[in-house]
């Protein structure tokens, strides 16, 4: 059986942290963790679960820095199989070890990919167009651990990892993320942000959902309304890939035509 070793990188994060080793202590092997300087009693918490193995300390907000130290402590423990999610994300209850087991005993896909949704309560996610948008992508990966595999060295960079080449796979699984749903929450997190991305305030106007339309969750992947869903966001996320394609093979063009003008000068 492969060993998955699911990576978690918290400060103070105590709110969510039992819901999220209740939820992933039977899906993964083994939780190799980075505190950014926890003092809320989630360093105390962490200690006692079985299935965390390492705690890595650091100071100062730099989110490439404590991605490149965790991966190289994960590494250590010789995953077959790696997985990023933050303490507010729980993925639906459809999603079991068995399944996991199934996509990881591949020799085709080297990673999987999961759609998140942005809660704006405990039992409604943010349901307006944009954010139905943004659903139907995936932004958490599940990926084959190989040697070429790296995260940037950004202060601020998606959770995912870079240099993982092969075949991805795109999965109808929902990962619930909860962040949201507390303002003190994120009031805490915006002034982190507002601090690293000086005059950036649209990514953190999106963090309070302010007035979004919710639809129910419902954490069960066999039911009429979430197939529906699905069907839905697999057509947003076609019509994603056809104008991305097209934008490529605008630029493709554009450089075609470029290299041929250029010739035809020194011509």
């Amino acid at each position: 059986m492969a060993k998955l070793v699911l990576m978690l990188r918290i400060k103070d994060g105590i709110f969510f942290l039992k819901e999220w080793l209740e939820r992933y202590e039977s899906l993964v092997d083994e939780i190799v963790v980075l505190d950014n300087g926890s003092t809320d009693g989630t360093i105390e918490m962490l200690k006692i679960h079985p299935k965390v193995v390492d705690i890595v300390p650091t100071v100062g907000y730099n989110e490439g820095r404590d991605k490149i130290l965790m991966y190289d402590h994960v590494r250590l423990r010789k995953p077959d199989w790696c997985l990023w999610l933050d303490v507010d994300e729980i993925f639906e209850q459809s999603l079991t070890r068995e399944v996991l087991d199934k996509m990881m005993e591949t020799k085709i896909i080297d990673r999987y990919a999961f759609r998140r949704f942005h809660f704006i309560d405990r039992e409604h996610f943010a349901a307006s167009p944009f954010w139905l948008n943004y659903s139907s992508g995936h932004d958490r990966i599940l990926w084959r651990e190989k040697p070429s595999g790296y995260f940037a060295d950004l202060i601020i960079d998606s959770p995912n990892v870079k240099g993982i080449n092969g075949i991805k796979a795109y999965t109808n699984f929902r990962i619930k993320h909860l962040g949201y749903i507390n303002k003190a929450l994120v009031d805490k997190k915006a002034e982190i942000y507002k601090n690293v991305l000086i005059g950036d305030q649209g990514i953190i106007n999106t963090m309070y959902l302010s007035g979004e339309k919710g639809m129910k969750w419902i954490d069960e992947k066999n039911n009429i309304n979430v197939i529906l869903l699905n069907i839905k966001l697999n057509a947003l996320l076609m019509k994603q890939f056809y104008f991305k394609g097209i934008g490529l093979l605008a630029k493709s063009f554009n450089s075609l035509f470029k290299k041929s003008t250029d010739v035809n000068i020194v011509t």
